[in-house]
């Protein structure tokens, strides 16, 4: 018999088209044993309530939650890990696009490969649609991936697809602003196995709207400092991340690294199409722009040496 696969998804501010494609994309998997947890963490858009609760009425498989205020991503998937019955929990975001087969393809990855928690590699698309790279280049293997997380997050969160025990032992996600996945993930390697399912499963849609208001200065910031002090990291609360970010970021610093976001978008589409000076143009002009981008640039760098050193195959 076949395990129940509990997918979580919070919305808030989406677009139609981007919201129904991602519900869509779970509800028509090969694996069709499935509960779709879907919380509405925007009470007053009752545009995407209506969308949702119609796909509900139309599909037992989906669980609406619906919160009387907004409450953030991280405490909405946490309301929708109590609703979870499943042996195994999927991540889903509300703008993102499942394989169709995607479900299946990374449970028998996980079990084939006895790990707790995988991602997998992703293609990126814009806001129009348009593929900016056919497969990300996440590392596969444990070994190399418990490397790489003291210097970058290197498992999309968009893809996770975890054993419900290791949720359950964690305690879920913590109450942290920003970074929330890659706590987690720092949180949960000591004591599970992490890996990659090396294939893309899913489409992730990276838009310039997301960028200029995600608040990436401050997620890199949290970053670092979760990587500062990683050993101790069940000791790490928000205030101290907050103090941290507080005396490294003012109004214009959080909009120079914003532009810099932009340049860094522009890069990789560059380095698809293979105009390789476009692409150096637009690093250059992204460390012009922020001091901070030579942060991202110092985790790239250690993230490519390591996988250089310990000779992963799937590095290239």
């Amino acid at each position: 018999m076949k395990d129940l696969i509990s997918v979580i998804m919070s919305t808030y501010n989406e677009k139609m088209e981007w919201l129904k494609a991602s519900i869509e994309s779970i509800l028509n998997q090969t694996y069709s044993k499935i509960e779709f947890i879907i919380v509405l963490d925007n009470p007053d858009n009752t545009m995407i309530k209506r969308v949702v609760s119609d796909y509900a009425n139309r599909d037992e498989r989906i669980i609406v939650v619906e919160n009387d205020k907004n409450i953030g991503l991280t405490n909405s998937l946490n309301k929708a890990l109590e609703y979870c019955k499943g042996e195994y929990i999927a991540r889903m975001d509300a703008d993102d696009i499942s394989d169709n087969n995607r479900l299946d393809k990374q449970l028998f990855y996980l079990e084939k490969h006895n790990y707790d928690l995988i991602g997998s590699k992703v293609r990126i698309i814009d806001e129009s649609g348009n593929v900016i790279q056919k497969s990300s280049n996440h590392p596969v293997s444990n070994n190399i991936i418990n490397s790489i997380l003291k210097y970058d997050n290197c498992v999309p969160h968009p893809t996770w697809f975890v054993k419900r025990k290791v949720y359950t032992d964690l305690n879920g996600y913590r109450n942290l602003h920003t970074c929330e996945d890659y706590d987690f993930l720092l949180r949960c390697s000591p004591k599970y196995r992490i890996g990659n399912c090396n294939d893309v499963t899913l489409t992730y849609r990276l838009n310039s709207i997301s960028i200029s208001r995600s608040n990436a200065l401050k997620q890199l910031l949290s970053a670092k400092y979760l990587q500062k002090n990683y050993k101790n990291i069940d000791l790490i609360n928000q205030s101290e991340i907050d103090m941290y970010i507080n005396k490294r970021t003012t109004l214009n610093t959080e909009e120079n690294f914003d532009k810099a976001q932009l340049y860094f978008k522009e890069a990789l589409v560059y380095k698809e199409k293979g105009e390789f000076f476009k692409m150096v143009l637009n690093l250059i002009l992204a460390l012009k722009v922020s001091k901070y981008s030579l942060v991202r640039c110092k985790n790239m760098l250690s993230t490519r040496t390591i996988r250089l050193v310990k000779g992963d195959s799937n590095y290239c």
